[in-house]
């Protein structure tokens, strides 16, 4: 019961630079999306309900609460580079807000999924997506 935030600034890393998903397999799009949105992982420990994550079927754990969450913090940062008020940190920076456990986390990753800690949470990941690991 979170959000994440990734700014991709005009000029700055792209979401292809960065997140590494073309000409990929369905699945390791998947692995990749989520290590990339997620680097710090924050909600990896209160999934209730392993079964509601189906990505043959596309779809994934969310709680109205979230998307509230989404909304809001999207809202805030659109505003504040329409009117150029406050700072974003651009991407390869990350902002996630974990409302479960009250806490927020920046993580910088530099070469987005090309880089060696995204690299061992995608060793981490793959398994899952194929169902041969437990969450």
């Amino acid at each position: 019961m979170g959000v994440s935030l990734m700014y991709f600034k005009p000029g700055g890393v792209s979401f292809e630079q960065y997140f590494r998903v073309e000409g990929r397999a369905e699945n390791e799009q998947y692995a990749r999306f989520i290590a990339g949105l997620s680097p710090a992982m924050l909600q990896r420990d209160y999934l209730v309900e392993p079964t509601a994550v189906n990505f043959q079927e596309r779809r994934g754990p969310s709680t109205m609460m979230s998307c509230d969450l989404c909304a809001g913090v999207m809202g805030v940062s659109v505003l504040k580079v329409l009117l150029g008020r406050g700072k974003l940190r651009a991407a390869p920076w990350a902002m996630q807000f974990d409302a479960f456990h009250q806490r927020i986390k920046f993580t910088w990753r530099p070469f987005g999924n090309a880089n060696p800690i995204q690299q061992l949470m995608l060793l981490l990941i793959r398994p899952l997506l194929e169902g041969r690991a437990k969450p």
